[in-house]
C-alpha cells in the first residue's frame, strides 16, 4: 500500500564540481551525490567557498579546485538547488543536475521538466584532459603539447559520456562514448558496442 501522507520529492539539491570556460562560462558541472528533496530551498547555485566545499564534497576537494593553464579553466565548488522538478532548468548547472538524476536513477525518463534543455547547454569539446571550450580547442592543443600531454578529442556535443560522471551499479557498457548522460540504465541492462542511448 502507497503511503500517501508522505511529501512528495519534487525538488532537488547537490554539491558539485563545475569547470569554468576562461569567459566565465558554465562547461560542465559534475554532481557527486545528488538528493531530491520536498523542501529544498530557493531554485538556484551558489559558489561555496573551501570549508563549505569540504564540508559537502569531502577534505580531497580541495586538490580538484583551482586554474588548469592547460586547458584555460577553472574548477569551482558549487552547490544547485532545483526548487521543483516540474519548473523549467534554470541555467546549465541546473540541467546538469537534472542529468544527473536521470542518470543515477533517482528520477525516471519523463519524470521532471527538461524544457529548453539544448538552449542552455554549451557545445563543448570533450577531450581527455577534460571540457574545453570549442573557441579554445586548438590554443589549449598547443598548450598540451608544450607542456609534454597528448590532446584526444573524443567529441564536440552538448553532451559527454555518462561515464566520466556516473557508473551506475549492474550496468554494462560496450562502448562508453555511446551513452551520454542523462541515460536512465536500469540494473541488468547491457549497452553492446553497436548500441546508443542519449
Amino acid at each position: 500500500m502507497t503511503d500517501t501522507t508522505a511529501p512528495r520529492a519534487t525538488g532537488a539539491v547537490a554539491a558539485g564540481l563545475a569547470t569554468l570556460a576562461s569567459d566565465g562560462s558554465v562547461l560542465d558541472t559534475w554532481f557527486p551525490a545528488p538528493e531530491l528533496g520536498a523542501d529544498p530551498g530557493p531554485a538556484g547555485t551558489e559558489r561555496l567557498d573551501a570549508e563549505r566545499a569540504a564540508a559537502l564534497l569531502g577534505p580531497d576537494v580541495a586538490g580538484a579546485l583551482g586554474t588548469d593553464p592547460v586547458r584555460g579553466t577553472t574548477t569551482v565548488a558549487v552547490r544547485t538547488v532545483i526548487s521543483s522538478l516540474d519548473d523549467k532548468p534554470l541555467d546549465t548547472h541546473d540541467v546538469y543536475l537534472r542529468l544527473h538524476l536521470l542518470s543515477h536513477r533517482l528520477v525516471q525518463p519523463h519524470g521532471q521538466n527538461l524544457d529548453g534543455m539544448f538552449g542552455l547547454l554549451p557545445n563543448v569539446a570533450w577531450t581527455s584532459l577534460g571540457p574545453v571550450a570549442v573557441p579554445e580547442l586548438e590554443a589549449v592543443r598547443l598548450r598540451a603539447r608544450a607542456a609534454g600531454k597528448h590532446l584526444a578529442v573524443t567529441s564536440v556535443d552538448k553532451f559527454p559520456r555518462m561515464t566520466d560522471y556516473v557508473a551506475p551499479a549492474g550496468v554494462r557498457i560496450g562502448d562508453a562514448d555511446r551513452v551520454r548522460l542523462g541515460a536512465h540504465l536500469a540494473a541488468g541492462t547491457t549497452v553492446m558496442h553497436e548500441g546508443f542511448v542519449n
